[in-house]
């Protein structure tokens, strides 16, 4: 909707212009799974009403387990020291 993708590939060209980095591979699959949900309008269309009928405290608290979620899977999977 408003160029985020676009600008974040944009801005990676330029710091990468020969993609010598594994940035834009790394991109490119992270898109797969974010834009269907986040970027696609599923979870951007399904805010308003959860906030409606639940309150914005249960949303936010939702939003906060599941950043702590991703963080502790992450951090589990992927974190080298």
């Amino acid at each position: 909707v408003c160029g985020v993708t676009a600008t974040g590939l944009l801005l990676l060209r330029i710091v990468d212009p020969d993609a010598k980095t594994p940035a834009l591979e790394a991109f490119g699959y992270k898109q797969l799974l974010h834009e269907p949900i986040m970027g696609g309008g599923l979870w951007t269309g399904a805010v308003v009403p959860l906030i409606y009928n639940y309150g914005p405290v249960p949303i936010f608290l939702f939003c906060a387990g599941m950043l702590v979620l991703w963080t502790i899977l992450y951090r589990i999977l992927f974190y080298r020291k």
